[in-house]
């Protein structure tokens, strides 16, 4: 089986697998940012956030929740109920700007 030599643990490996949380021990390993500055700066307030970040990544895996949906969940709260359809950006400006009119008095004029 050409598969088991790439297997170091000697188990079938699934590729259902990929997308699975990755751990240290039993913390989420996404907080590696946080004890990386940790590590290099060490403060208070240093410490504090690693706390507060560990506390956030435990209490959202107890609730079942990725670190995608807590954002999601966060940004949602943030914006509100309102959802329009179309980006405020792509809306045409409510204005009227006169151009058509300038155009055709410039056109009587010639």
């Amino acid at each position: 089986m050409a598969e088991a030599r790439y297997n170091i643990y000697r188990s079938t490996v699934h590729w259902r697998y990929a997308m699975a949380r990755p751990h240290l021990l039993f913390f989420d390993a996404r907080l590696i940012f946080f004890i990386i500055l940790f590590i290099f700066h060490i403060r208070w307030w240093t410490f504090a956030v690693l706390v507060f970040a560990i506390a956030g990544f435990t209490g959202a895996s107890y609730f079942s929740f990725s670190l995608e949906n807590v954002v999601r969940l966060v940004r949602s709260k943030l914006v509100g109920q309102f959802r329009p359809a179309v980006s405020h950006t792509r809306l045409r400006p409510m204005a009227d700007y006169g151009s058509d009119a300038l155009l055709s008095q410039r056109t009587e004029q010639h």
